[in-house]
């Protein structure tokens, strides 16, 4: 390549560059586009209690959302969705979800464990100890009652759980 046309080459790039750079800033600010959804393939609860597992509670919401949309009478799926919007922050919102998955399912054991955790992170230990004896009678002193108990003991919940 020649020279010349190799500095007017380099001279329309700069100017290109510069027009763009310009343009860019007289732009007003667009906000990130959110992440892209999660591909139908993965909205499983098994997927969604893989994200649990790792503690990506954040991650594991869209998946559930989806599972919900789609079955809004699974009780393990509120459960789970319960249980990751607590860990994220969201205990009122948790709430509703633990309820409604005890409306269809009364002795669901990881709902009626996870809403007596959050009676113990909320400090309404009689709310908790109601949870407690709900799971006893419906499964003795099987591991979500036992784990129950320990918090309710300790007045602090469990780290990690599945359904």
């Amino acid at each position: 390549m020649h020279r010349p046309f190799r500095l007017s080459f380099l001279a329309i790039a700069l100017i290109c560059a510069a027009n763009a750079a310009r343009a860019d800033s007289t732009r007003e600010y667009e906000p990130a586009k959110p992440a892209a959804p999660v591909a139908p393939a993965v909205m499983t609860l098994d997927a969604a209690q893989q994200k649990i597992d790792a503690s990506d509670y954040r991650g594991a919401i869209p998946i559930l959302t989806a599972v919900v949309q789609k079955d809004p009478n699974n009780a393990d799926a509120l459960n789970l969705m319960g249980y990751s919007l607590r860990k994220t922050g969201q205990p009122d919102l948790a709430l509703q979800y633990y309820d409604k998955a005890l409306s269809l399912n009364p002795n669901h054991l990881g709902a009626n464990e996870y809403l007596g955790e959050l009676y113990v992170e909320q400090g309404q230990m009689d709310k908790a100890k109601e949870r407690l004896a709900v799971l006893q009678a419906a499964c003795g002193n099987c591991a979500q009652a036992q784990d129950l108990r320990k918090a309710i003991a300790t007045g602090v919940p469990n780290a990690k759980k599945s359904w």
